[in-house]
């Protein structure tokens, strides 16, 4: 919307004037409401943008290569973009990635339009022609930070977190496979997963032998000599189904079975990463033809399980 009047035209001449001066004694301007208005400076002229996306969904298409996270305001047909080409991979951790906004490599864009706009205009390899662009600010400088918070889980029945000690998986490698155990299906790499040697009582794990550690830990659980891993006569990475006596129990809990093979290899483990996502940017700088806007902090906004996935690798043995 652009507002011309005689009246206001001085007054906003003189404001200008002022503003322009305070910038080039390399001042900043920052302009931060809730909602943020934009007010430019453009001979006389103020240009209004609503730049309200308070109500307005998260949303990303492409891939990590390709990345564009956007927000759309329906009521006004507005638009805020941050499109990020890389070669990371993006909330696969926890913590924070940044990456420097510019105008030709990592760009946020804010658009009005002549008309409605949806997802289609952000996730087609060819951008529509309509609707078309009546107004653009694009980010020349600034930081755009994804944090993200990612849990692994491998579905073993023990939480990360636990009163008891023994429980507590941690961030340790128990059998030294490269995969800690909190989200590793075979804490003990005796390739019998931890969900089937805890028992049916996570707080109170079975511990066939007795001696006082869990069969999920313990790497030869009957205590007959023979590590559990190698109670796998049919080599095929699975003693639990190894049976020597008829109707009895699978020969890494026989005592009285000790007969061994020998085994060098893990059986391919699973299990589910799942990250929420939130995006902010930091001293970004918009600009348009003849106006330029400062924002200190922009909270762009949070997508819940950005990822969720299932991971299969292979321990090196």
């Amino acid at each position: 919307m652009i507002i011309t009047t005689p009246i206001l035209k001085k007054c906003v001449t003189l404001y200008c004037y002022l503003i322009q001066n305070y910038i080039n004694m390399r001042t900043r301007l920052l302009l931060i409401f809730l909602p943020v208005l934009f007010l430019g400076c453009n001979d006389g002229d103020i240009i209004v943008t609503n730049f309200d996306f308070q109500d307005a969904q998260l949303q990303q298409c492409g891939d990590d290569a390709n990345s564009v996270f956007f927000k759309i305001n329906p009521q006004v047909n507005e638009s805020i973009s941050l499109y990020i080409p890389t070669t990371q991979e993006l909330f696969i951790e926890s913590g924070t990635q940044s990456f420097n906004l510019s105008g030709t490599g990592s760009i946020v864009n804010y658009r009005g339009f002549d008309d409605s706009v949806s997802s289609s205009y952000f996730c087609n390899a060819i951008p529509p022609t309509s609707p078309g662009v009546i107004l653009e600010y694009i980010g020349t400088s600034g930081t755009a930070r994804l944090i993200s918070e990612t849990t692994l889980d491998d579905f073993d029945g023990i939480d990360f977190v636990s009163s008891d000690e023994l429980l507590q998986e941690g961030f340790g490698d128990f059998d030294g496979d490269g995969i800690p155990n909190y989200h590793d299906f075979d804490d003990d790499g005796d390739n019998v997963l931890t969900s089937q040697e805890i028992g049916d009582d996570p707080l109170n794990p079975r511990d066939t032998d007795l001696d006082g550690i869990p069969d999920y830990l313990d790497p030869d659980d009957d205590n007959d000599g023979v590590l559990t891993i190698n109670e796998d006569i049919d080599q095929n990475l699975n003693p639990a189904n190894d049976i020597a006596t008829p109707g009895g129990l699978p020969n890494y809990l026989d005592p009285k079975v000790a007969i061994s093979v020998v085994i060098e290899a893990y059986k391919e483990h699973v299990y589910n990463r799942t990250s929420d996502g939130t995006i902010i940017i930091d001293n970004l700088v918009l600009v348009s033809t003849q106006e330029q806007i400062i924002i200190e902090t922009y909270s762009l906004g949070v997508i819940e399980q950005i990822r969720n996935e299932t991971i299969l690798v292979t321990p090196e043995f």
